[in-house]
Formats: structure tokens, sequence, C-alpha cells
């Protein structure tokens, strides 16, 4: 993982996830992984819980951010139809200090403009698409949450500076069909 800008390669390496395709694939994936190896728990993760007990436990971070003081920040996002984002802040002794659920009103708050895309990144881990609009020099970021509804919180950058210019969620809008199902 490139260190600093661990978005960079996990975005850049697969077109079909910034765009959405493979979706009956990745969802087949995730259901094969959960039937065959079990869900991660997050709730089973407490603080004094060593690294090594957190890798047994719920598997190696998508992604580690190194803090000045020798802590660190493992994501551990939960796919792309998934609405969670676990962050685990590990401690310089290896133990962890505090478990969360990044994609959540209290950090999706925390975004502001002028910010740099390492900075959401590492707040709220891998987005779940990403979208070029060159004509506005706007790039979106898109992660998918459950409020009391399913929504997407939206992250719009300055595309040449590379800075956040806003925000916006958004309600997600299922459809019915004949049956009453959701399409």
């Amino acid at each position: 993982m490139a260190a600093g800008f661990p978005w960079r390669s996990a975005l850049s390496s697969s077109s079909s996830w910034r765009h959405g395709g493979a979706a009956a694939t990745s969802l087949l994936a995730l259901a094969a992984a959960c039937l065959l190896g079990g869900c991660a728990s997050f709730s089973d993760v407490a603080p004094g819980d060593s690294d090594v007990n957190v890798t047994d436990k719920v598997g190696k971070p998508d992604a580690v951010w190194k803090n000045p003081d020798g802590s660190e920040l493992w994501q551990y996002p939960q796919g792309f139809y998934a609405t969670q984002t676990f962050i685990i802040t590990m401690g310089p002794d290896r133990r962890v200090q505090e478990v969360h659920q990044a994609l959540s009103e209290p950090y999706f708050s925390k975004i502001y403009a002028g910010m740099t895309k390492d900075d959401v990144y590492r707040m709220l881990g891998k987005p779940r698409e990403i979208w070029s609009f060159p004509a506005r020099d706007e790039e979106s970021w898109t992660w998918r949450y459950k409020d009391t509804n399913f929504m997407f919180f939206n992250v719009l950058f300055d595309q040449s500076a590379g800075t956040v210019r806003n925000t916006q969620r958004l309600q997600e809008i299922q459809f019915l069909d004949g049956n009453g199902r959701s399409n």
C-alpha cells in the first residue's frame, strides 16, 4: 500500500468498481465470504485488544494510516453495497484504543471546504463510487450509509486543486415493481 496515499492505488485499480459495474458478482462474493468464513464482527473488538487479536477477529485492514504519535488508523470498509466503514485506532503499544463506524453524521460533519482527498479518505475510508465532471472541474466521491433511510453522502472536490468544495446528503430512492418489491 502506498504510504500516505492508499486511495490512489485502491481507487484506480478497478474501473468496474469506479463505475458501479459487476454488482451481481460483488454481491455473490460477499454472500460466499459470509457463508464460508463468517462475517467479521466489530462488536468483538474491544479497547485493549492486541493487533494480532484484531486481525484474528476481523482480518487485515483495507488501509492503514500512521499518525505522528506512533498510533495507526486501521480502515475496514464493508464492501460496495455495505453502509459501514469501521475504523480502529491502534495505539503505539499495538493495542486498540477505539473502534468506530465512520459513515455517520459525527464524521460527515467534520468534512469541510478546503480539505484534501487524503484527509477525506483518512476520515471516511474508501468511497463507494467516484465520478468525474470535467466541464465543472469537479470530482464526486460517494458513500452509502444508513440513517433512518438509506442515504448517500457525497463529497464534491475541485478537481484541479484536489480539495473539498462542498458536501451533500441525498436520500436513496427505491422504486417498487408491480409486486411491491424494490428494483
